[in-house]
């Protein structure tokens, strides 16, 4: 991922950088040494990273509103641990550590907002949707809801720990794009592949819409948009596109077809299949409905391991695109679009603290461990 590394060097203050901090326990102090950051000492003391706003919150004189730079030597509160929560109403998926303790607004949504710092009654919380059965990246049954859902929370974290949200998960994808976000009755939505939106000429209509209706976050991880095939289609060894002419290709609804286009697979020379889900598209083709299946490749690792389809498909391992992940706004919504460019700002900061790498690395080491 390309974006920007922007350092601040000091003698006594230090940016929340990865490294390993000394033992510590819930229910005593610890002393912020180099290399420290909030989900590391949050990792450390119970076991969960995602607790890291539990010791924000605790902490706020010390670390600041601003929660970027930390003194070497300050001493931080680490707060007792607390007792294990019943379990939540079915349908309600505790996000984060700020989402678990708080009120769910509908039976599908968690929010969460720093407690120190109120939200201000005229404004209501950020609401931003998402979707399951997109492993590692969203799904309400993963460890904090997915790496990408704890990517956006720890971005939000760090562009203000104040700003109040929501989180929903909402499986329709489609919905998001066509409904969801052009009504305004959410704000935010992720993860979504931006088209090649400078390629206008190439687009698909409906690429060419998002490109017009939608703006996007710079990129939050790069994927590798791969195909699948049985394993005795003789599919799997193809190194050219041209061996897909006249395949019948599943990609799920939501996903952008820009993938397919630019490799020259358009509508006319393959048969675009469109599934509800990911799921849907790997037993379409293990039952010879299609041919090939398009998603990114960690996505479809999982889905074909939880399908129990290790043995009958695999990946094409010379045919691939390098993609990203982004979130998307609406253009009618100012402050959607506004919050963009915070997200992006909190990105940054997250490269330096370390925080982008224990997420994703957290996350893939679990998604394996799953298979």
């Amino acid at each position: 991922m390309n974006v920007p590394r922007i350092f601040l060097l000091g003698t006594a203050a230090l940016l929340l950088t990865g490294a390993t901090a000394e033992a510590q326990e819930a229910c005593s102090s610890y002393t912020v040494r180099a290399g420290d950051n909030l989900r590391r000492i949050a990792s450390k003391a119970y076991g969960d990273g995602d607790l890291y706003r539990r010791i924000y919150d605790a902490n706020v004189a010390v670390i600041g509103e601003k929660a970027d730079l930390i003194e070497i030597g300050s001493v931080l509160t680490i707060p007792c641990a607390e007792p294990t929560a019943e379990a939540a109403p079915e349908g309600v998926t505790p996000v984060s550590t700020a989402a678990a303790n708080a009120t769910p607004t509908s039976a599908t949504t968690v929010s969460a907002t720093a407690e120190t710092q109120p939200a201000p009654v005229t404004e209501r919380p950020l609401a931003i949707v998402t979707g399951n059965g997109y492993a590692p990246f969203a799904d309400k049954t993963l460890p904090g809801g997915g790496m990408m859902t704890q990517l956006v929370e720890m971005a939000i974290f760090r562009a203000d720990p104040s700003i109040p949200y929501t989180i929903s998960f909402v499986s329709d994808w489609q919905a998001h794009i066509d409904a969801l976000l052009p009504s305004g009755a959410y704000d935010l939505s992720f993860p979504w592949i931006r088209p090649d939106c400078e390629g206008a000429a190439t687009l698909s209509p409906g690429d060419q819409a998002r490109c017009n209706d939608f703006a996007f976050s710079g990129p939050f991880y790069e994927i590798v948009d791969a195909f699948f095939a049985t394993r005795d289609s003789g599919l799997m060894a193809a190194t050219s596109y041209a061996e897909f002419e006249g395949k019948r290709i599943c990609r799920p609804e939501g996903y952008t077809a820009g993938v397919l286009d630019a490799a020259g697979l358009t509508s006319g020379v393959v048969t675009l299949v469109r599934a509800e889900n990911v799921k849907e598209c790997f037993r379409a083709l293990a039952s010879g409905e299609v041919d090939l299946v398009s998603v990114d490749s960690e996505v479809g690792d999982s889905t074909v391991a939880k399908l129990g389809l290790i043995a009958t498909i695999g990946q094409n391992p010379h045919l691939s695109s390098i993609l990203s992940l982004h979130v998307i706004a609406h253009k009618s919504n100012p402050r959607a679009v506004a919050m963009l460019g915070a997200l992006d700002a909190g990105m940054i900061e997250m490269y330096e603290s370390g925080e982008w790498y224990d997420i994703v690395s957290t996350a893939l080491n679990q998604q394996r461990q799953s298979e």
